[in-house]
């Protein structure tokens, strides 16, 4: 009797197979998408637009960081990268040595100063074709994990 309850309970755990990654459309995410997945994973985004009328998504971290996801390679509404940017001002200019050393030492969040000295990290993904929601979590998991680091780098 045991053998027989053995037996269907690995037919079904058969049958049922692993779990399905839930994929993004292969055209990408439009702006509305972006923000209620990040409202489902526990922000509070909001849609905001550029000077040129390009829209984006603008949130804070769990510790109170603005950042922002850009959407890039658009067509139709629909995006198919996007990138988590977070910009500083600062009191005094970070030194291009610095930024420098972090972007030999980072392999995921780059940084680059503008003409004031004001970082920026910025970290892309790739959401579109074949993309998944568990792999753009993953990619917004490492964003938000290295972004205290940066912080910290640049004495934030």
């Amino acid at each position: 009797m045991i053998r027989h309850l053995l037996a269907a309970a690995a037919c079904l755990a058969l049958a049922a197979g692993p779990a399905q990654a839930r994929p993004i459309p292969d055209k990408g995410m439009t702006v509305e998408e972006v923000s209620a997945w990040l409202k489902s994973v526990g922000h509070e985004p909001k849609i905001q637009k550029t000077y040129d009328g390009e829209p984006y998504v603008e949130s804070t971290t769990a510790g109170g960081v603005k950042f922002s996801v850009d959407l890039y390679d658009c067509a139709e509404g629909r995006c198919r990268a996007l990138q988590f940017v977070a910009s500083f001002d600062v009191t005094d200019p970070l030194p291009l040595d610095k930024v420098n050393a972090w972007n030999r030492k980072q392999r995921y969040l780059r940084a680059y100063i503008d003409d004031s000295g004001d970082p920026t990290f910025a970290y892309d993904a790739n959401v579109a074709p074949g993309g998944t929601f568990e792999a753009l979590q993953d990619d917004f998991d490492i964003f938000l994990q290295i972004l205290p680091i940066a912080l910290e780098h640049i004495g934030w």
